[in-house]
C-alpha cells in the first residue's frame, strides 16, 4: 500500500515536470525554425538597391552626343554659337549609364543652360574648358542622382569635340 501511495504521489511529479519540459521545448524549437525560415520567406531587409549599384565603381562609356552629329549651342549674348561633334562620359556604373539614357532630355537642357552662360572666348583656354566639363559633370550627376557618397557610380569623366564657333546673323 505505501508503494501504491509513492507511485500515486511520482505520477503528478512526473507529468508537471514534463509538461515543464514541453512548455519550454515547443516555443524553443518554434521560434528557432521561425528564425531561420522566415527570412527565406520574406527576402532580406537589406534593401534592394534601386538602380543596381555595384559595390564598386567601373568604367564604362555612355555617349550623349554621337560623333557627326553636330550639336548647336547658343552661347551668351545669342550671336554666337558652339558645334559640338561629340560629348561621351566615363561613368562608375551601369545604373548610370541606362539614367544618362533615360533623362537625355534634362541633360540636354542642363547643357544649354550651361552654354547660355559660356562666353566663346571663355571656350577657347584651358581653363575654360576644364569649367566646362566639371559644370556639365556635376549637372549630369545631380540631374541622374549620383551624388555624395554615390557620386563615384556617376559620371566620372566628360569628353567633350567643339569642332567650331560661328555667328549667327
Amino acid at each position: 500500500m505505501a508503494e501504491e501511495e509513492r507511485r500515486e504521489e511520482e505520477q503528478p511529479k512526473r507529468r508537471m515536470g514534463a509538461s515543464l519540459i514541453m512548455s519550454i521545448v515547443v516555443p524553443l524549437v518554434v521560434s528557432v525554425a521561425v528564425y531561420f525560415l522566415l527570412p527565406m520567406f520574406l527576402g532580406s531587409n537589406q534593401g534592394e538597391q534601386g538602380e543596381n549599384v555595384p559595390s564598386t565603381p567601373v568604367r564604362i562609356k555612355a555617349v550623349l552626343i554621337q560623333q557627326g552629329e553636330n550639336q548647336t549651342f547658343l552661347l551668351k549674348g545669342g550671336r554666337d554659337v558652339v558645334v559640338i561633334d561629340s560629348l561621351s562620359f566615363s561613368v562608375g556604373s551601369d545604373a548610370c549609364r541606362s539614367a544618362l539614357a533615360e533623362r537625355k532630355d534634362e541633360i540636354m537642357d542642363a547643357l544649354m543652360m550651361i552654354f547660355l552662360s559660356k562666353d566663346k572666348s571663355e571656350l577657347s583656354t584651358v581653363p575654360g574648358l576644364e569649367l566646362l566639363k566639371r559644370q556639365i559633370r556635376d549637372a549630369v550627376n545631380t540631374i541622374t542622382g549620383f551624388v555624395g557618397d554615390k557620386e563615384k557610380y556617376g559620371v566620372l569623366d566628360v569628353y567633350l569635340y567643339i569642332k567650331a564657333f560661328a555667328t549667327t546673323e
